[in-house]
């Protein structure tokens, strides 16, 4: 059975009807996602890559513009005219690429993208954060206005591209995301890593495994996307963005461990220790870094204010994960 998709995303109809929009990290999964609804509802799409071999996977009818979040020329074409910008690109997998350019792209990219906005008078400026600014654990549950305190270099530099926007919001029309961990069509990499662990016995919980996941699905992000960018309510407002139910590490790997038809995972191991087990299993720090965390998200203010309502139901959407999981003949058991 498919995940019920997200009412809002298909109640929209033509919503963007002679409107622009423009899509940074239109390359990427978001991005080719959000483009292709974008179209589907009447918007005039512009999406940037920073490589032009992702040209060729962004969905029929979006213009493609390829550069950098430093290429102010470029910006400033693809925001001339635009109704509404959605700012996605970002560099994501700190163990990959050194604070330097993480701070570039996240921070000084996003200033960029202001300004061009700014420039020309673009309507909305849409912004994907993350829960990752709060910090990797938390005891209080998180609302809008609970306190920054990010624990790593990705939550930092999303932090202080926040701060940025926020300095623009005199001059700009803003909305800010802080997103769960995206789960879904396109996601399924890194759960895969660990259905293979826990079909094959070799999964373990960290900690005493009760930690608090938050997840979204990308059909329910998506819809969100599309609700603050056509809502002039959700002006110069952040919303955190989850399915809203709490989650525990150690619930999750049951489930996935259900439906494989896998024994449930046993064997605890320490935090202190995992990331040497890790490597191992090919998770990285990315990865590491979510089923750490410890976080109950608050998603009232944009259900309350905008009328979003998740409506992904988890078991549906893990179902088809692993039936994809279990005919993938790429994934060796």
């Amino acid at each position: 059975m498919a995940p019920k998709a997200n009412n809002e995303l298909f109640s929209l109809k033509k919503s963007g009807e002679g409107k622009v929009a423009f899509v940074t990290g239109g390359g990427g999964r978001i991005g080719r996602s959000l483009s292709r609804a974008l179209v589907r509802n009447g918007y005039t799409v512009r999406a940037l890559s920073h490589d032009k071999k992702f040209i060729h996977t962004m969905p029929a009818g979006v213009i493609p513009y390829v550069g950098d979040l430093n290429n102010k020329k470029i910006l400033n074409e693809a925001c001339k005219g635009a109704d509404v910008v959605f700012h996605l690109a970002a560099v994501v997998s700190e163990y990959k690429e050194p604070i330097k350019t993480l701070m570039e792209v996240n921070v000084n990219g996003t200033e960029n993208v202001l300004e061009a906005c700014r420039k020309n008078s673009v309507g909305h400026f849409v912004f994907t954060s993350t829960l990752d600014v709060y910090g990797k654990a938390r005891d209080d549950v998180l609302t809008e206005d609970s306190e920054l305190r990010p624990t790593d270099k990705y939550g930092y530099s999303k932090a202080m591209a926040e701060s940025k926007i926020v300095e623009y919001g005199d001059r700009i029309d803003y909305t800010i995301l802080r997103m769960a961990t995206i789960y879904g069509n396109e996601f399924e990499e890194s759960y895969f890593k660990l259905f293979k662990a826990i079909k094959t016995g070799k999964a373990y919980i960290i900690g005493d495994g009760r930690n608090n996941l938050a997840l979204v699905h990308i059909e329910d992000v998506l819809a969100a996307l599309l609700l603050v960018g056509s809502n002039r309510k959700s002006s110069r407002n952040v919303y955190n963005l989850s399915d809203g139910i709490r989650y525990t590490q150690e619930g999750l790997l049951n489930m996935a461990a259900d439906m494989l038809k896998a024994d449930r995972p046993k064997r605890h191991i320490n935090q202190l220790v995992v990331s040497l087990v890790a490597k191992n299993r090919g998770l990285d720090s990315d990865e590491l870094r979510f089923l750490t965390s410890n976080r109950v998200v608050d998603i009232s203010k944009i259900k309350s204010e905008l009328g979003f309502r998740p409506s992904v139901d988890i078991k549906d959407a893990t179902i088809d994960m692993v039936r994809a999981f279990m005919s993938n003949s790429r994934i060796r058991i």
